[in-house]
């Protein structure tokens, strides 16, 4: 069974859809995230054991920890919203976490990894100026600063890939 609300996006290329459309989330939309950010951590993993160096592959494990993270500070945010412990899905629970052991990694895919992370800094940051919640703000805005983090990540795995 799906730990997911039924009125939301039950895939993650639907999800990702649907979360950029998102101006101030509610406590559905939230669910979604930590949804998606802990699914984040077995992309990561299998982008690490996919990749050609241990330099890459350490930086790609530390984008993937800091999902789980991401996930962690939504749910502790769901929580001061609401009162309710929304449990982060396992990896075999989510609908998300779809993800092969391995994944190549070239440069074109760390390109739009890098994009979509600067992406979501942005999102964080919108959602922390409408949230109405100054704790849940923080949260979500400490997010967003990781997510910059994952995209110059990113950035310097190409630059180690074409080194």
């Amino acid at each position: 069974m799906s730990p997911l609300p039924a009125n939301m996006p039950q895939t993650s290329e639907a999800a990702f859809a649907y979360i950029g459309t998102i101006d101030t989330p509610s406590v559905d939309d939230l669910k979604l995230m930590v949804c998606l950010e802990a699914s984040g951590q077995s992309f990561y993993r299998a982008l690490a054991a996919g990749a050609p160096s241990k330099a890459i592959g350490d930086l790609l494990n530390a984008n993937g920890r800091e999902e789980m993270a991401h996930a962690k500070r939504l749910q502790k945010a769901i929580q001061i919203l609401t009162g309710e412990v929304f449990a982060i899905p396992t990896p075999d629970t989510n609908p998300f976490d779809t993800a092969p052991a391995t994944l190549p990694v070239d440069e074109a895919l760390l390109d739009t990894m890098a994009q979509g992370e600067f992406g979501g800094e942005l999102m964080y940051e919108g959602w922390a100026a409408k949230i109405g919640n100054d704790e849940v703000a923080v949260l979500l805005r400490q997010n967003g600063k990781e997510e910059r983090r994952h995209g110059e990540r990113a950035q310097q795995a190409k630059a180690l890939l074409t080194a």
